[in-house]
C-alpha cells in the first residue's frame, strides 16, 4: 500500500525501528546484560536490592571464591554472622544508594588491600553497578547477577534503571 506523498510511510518505518532499537538496548543493559565468569577473588561484595544475591554471594564463597563476603542491607540489625569463614563484613550504605555502596567498597578494598573483587547484582542494575563501582574502585571487577522475581518486578526494574543510569551518566559523574 503507497501512502499519498510517500512521507508518512518514511515517518512510521523510522519509528518501528526506532521502537525496535529501544527495545533491544533495553534488553541488552538491563534484562541480558554482560556478566563475567567469577574467579578467586579478595572478596565476594553482595548489593543491596531484589533477588536471591545473597544466596548467591554466600554460595560463591562457600565453594572457596573468597575469604570475605561483604552485604550491603538498609538496617544492620539484619545482619547476623553465619559463619567465620568465609568472614562476612555487614555494611549499610550511607546514602542507601548504588554509588553510597560503590564508595564504601573502595574504602573497604583500600584499608584491606583488596584488588580484585566478585560483586553480585540484579541484572537490571549490573551495567550501573559497574559504572559506579569502577569510578570508586581501581581493582579488578567480576560482575555476576541474579533475576529479579517475577515480570512485575522486572518490568518495574527497567523503568527504574533508566532513570537511575541518566543520573549515573549525566549528573553524577564522580565517585
Amino acid at each position: 500500500m503507497r501512502w499519498p506523498g510517500g512521507k508518512p510511510r518514511r515517518v512510521a518505518v523510522v519509528c518501528v525501528l526506532l521502537l525496535a532499537a529501544a527495545v533491544a538496548a533495553e534488553l541488552r543493559l538491563f534484562v541480558f546484560p554482560p556478566a563475567d565468569e567469577p574467579v578467586r577473588a579478595d572478596a565476594v561484595v553482595v548489593l543491596g536490592g531484589p533477588g536471591d544475591r545473597m544466596g548467591l554471594g554466600w554460595d560463591l564463597a562457600r565453594e572457596g571464591l573468597a575469604p570475605a563476603v561483604v552485604v550491603f542491607v538498609p538496617d544492620p540489625r539484619l545482619c547476623e554472622p553465619l559463619a567465620a569463614v568465609p568472614e562476612e563484613i555487614c555494611l549499610t550504605p550511607e546514602p542507601p544508594t548504588t554509588r553510597g555502596e560503590a564508595r564504601m567498597v573502595a574504602e573497604l578494598a583500600s584499608e584491606r588491600g583488596w584488588d580484585h573483587l566478585v560483586v553480585v547484582t540484579a541484572a537490571s542494575q549490573a551495567v550501573r553497578a559497574r559504572i559506579r563501582l569502577e569510578r570508586c574502585f581501581d581493582g579488578r571487577l567480576e560482575l555476576v547477577t541474579v533475576r529479579e522475581d517475577g515480570l512485575a518486578q522486572q518490568l518495574y526494574r527497567v523503568f527504574y534503571e533508566n532513570g537511575a543510569m541518566i543520573k549515573a551518566l549525566a549528573f553524577e559523574r564522580d565517585c
